[in-house]
């Protein structure tokens, strides 16, 4: 797939957009820029184009979208009923970064709320943003449009390095104002509570509505870690490759010590991400370290604006570790949320083990898939084969049905099923029911973890594609695209 950047002009004009507008109407994936950052785009009334957002991000099934509209009047499409705190709050903060959480309409997909009775909602101030919504006319479902788990895209560059090739349209207008993701504002719940931190914070929100929220952490409800009613509130996000340390001063250290005392624990290669007026005063003390930084001192609202920006250019030039400012206050809940989670370790890797007879076609498509969509979100897939002919490989029929999907698979002999692969593997499925059988003849002490592909594709096997023309491996493929979500959701359960 060809992967077509379409560059806005100033001001944003509504018929430069008809193309990806009416695409996304069809059914297309379309990236946008907003003030916050990046999304990737579908229409909330097209199931299949939701269900391939999740597929392109690796994004868990349990993590709830955001719908994009246009105005109030387009409420009525996607929520049940408008809480009357809704309207001081929009007319003090609508168009812009504030996400508010109502209930829903049975017509919204099940896809979108993650099952919930509610549906996140906003409407963003960006031109071109409010230019593809008139000309698509509908409301639109858009993630930020990243990889799951990686940084939060902030310019056009950024989308492009996690999907080129595998969208049809990106449009892109510059960098984003904002740099971090909307503030999320629960209105079904009293007082009104924020999910998501963001630019608009508790205190501006009581200056100039009168109204007080409360943080969801302070008092979650029920199952609400599990269960989360937002973007942002479960899973590790924003992580670069590098780690990242967060610099904020101790004592009387100024912000300049406190980075070379924590450039000293971290070690050699690593890259800062600090202001200008910072870097100036210890550069001549740093010769060939890696920097980003932003124009002028240290400020809160231009270390948002890059931060997303800094971890991805930094993370490029091959740094082990980032060195990032930090800040304090109430003001930066919202930036320090991020950088937090950017710095959190990696939780250990769970692990599915596909298996089919040969260990040539069908486990080996089903570990690409896999790791294609959730591999940067802490979780691997491998495969093997019950009865294995040494030495041979994927056919490039296989090979080229992944193509088809922007996965690029690496050449690799088949492998035998041996007791460790079972012994390590948190989630074992085979690709057919017979397989199943076999693997509990012979591991009964694995019996807990062995699935069939069946067991999550409406009872059907994944047949034998071997010798047969393309079609029949890219119906393998889709096939096993369609269960994959099932499986890593069983995969985080275990």
């Amino acid at each position: 797939m060809n992967t077509q950047v379409i560059l806005v002009s100033r001001p944003a004009d509504p018929k430069e957009l008809q193309v990806p507008g009416q695409a996304l109407v069809s059914g297309a994936i379309v990236a946008f820029p907003t003030e916050t950052v990046y999304g990737l785009g579908a229409s909330a009334f097209q199931p299949q184009a939701v269900s391939e957002i999740f597929r392109l991000k690796g994004r868990p099934s349990d993590n709830p979208l955001i719908v994009h509209l246009l105005s109030a009047d387009w409420l009525d499409q996607v929520v049940s009923s408008v809480p009357p705190s809704f309207w001081p709050l929009y007319q003090a903060f609508s168009p812009g970064p504030l996400t508010y959480v109502m209930p829903r309409r049975d017509t919204v997909a099940d896809l979108i709320t993650a099952g919930l009775d509610t549906v996140a909602v906003r409407f963003p101030s960006q031109e071109a943003a409010r230019a593809l919504l008139q000309v698509a006319g509908v409301p639109i479902v858009a993630p930020s449009a990243n990889l799951s788990g990686r940084p939060s895209p902030t310019r056009a560059r950024h989308v492009l390095d996690d999907f080129a090739g595998r969208i049809p349209y990106i449009i892109d207008d510059g960098p984003c104002e904002v740099g971090l993701e909307s503030t999320v504002l629960d209105l079904t719940s009293q007082p009104p509570r924020i999910l998501r931190p963001g630019k608009i914070t508790a205190r501006q929100i009581m200056e100039k509505t009168g109204i007080e929220v409360a943080d969801w952490q302070e008092a979650p409800l029920g199952d609400e870690t599990q269960k989360p009613a937002s973007p942002g509130m479960k899973y590790r996000h924003y992580a670069p490759g590098a780690r990242v340390m967060i610099v904020l001063p101790q004592g009387t250290e100024t912000l300049e010590e406190a980075f070379l005392t924590r450039l000293d624990q971290a070690g050699e290669s690593a890259g800062l991400f600090l202001s200008e007026e910072s870097w100036q005063s210890i550069r001549d003390r740093l010769p060939g370290v890696h920097v980003y930084t932003y124009e002028g001192g240290s400020d809160l609202d231009r270390a948002m604006h890059g931060l997303f920006d800094a971890l991805r250019t930094l993370d490029r030039t091959g740094v082990r570790t980032i060195l990032a400012e930090g800040f304090e206050g109430q003001e930066a809940s919202a930036y320090m949320d991020r950088l937090i989670k950017a710095s959190q370790a990696e939780e250990a890797s769970r692990r599915v083990l596909f298996v089919c007879q040969g260990n040539t076609c069908r486990s080996p498509m089903a570990q690409a898939i896999f790791n294609d969509r959730f591999g940067q979100s802490g979780a691997q897939a491998s495969s093997a084969g019950l009865a294995v002919i040494a030495g041979q490989t994927m056919p490039d029929a296989a090979l080229e049905a992944l193509g088809e999907w922007g996965i690029e698979e690496e050449v690799r002999k088949s492998r035998q099923i041996r007791t460790r692969l079972v012994e390590e593997a948190d989630l074992i499925v085979t690709m057919t029911a017979q397989q199943k059988a076999l693997m509990l003849h012979y591991f009964p002490q694995a019996g807990e973890k062995i699935y069939a592909m069946a067991d999550f594709l409406d009872g059907r096997d994944i047949s034998d594609p071997y010798g047969q023309p393309l079609h029949a491996y890219r119906r393998v493929r889709d096939d096993l695209g369609a269960a994959m979500q099932a499986v890593h959701d069983r995969l985080v359960l275990i």
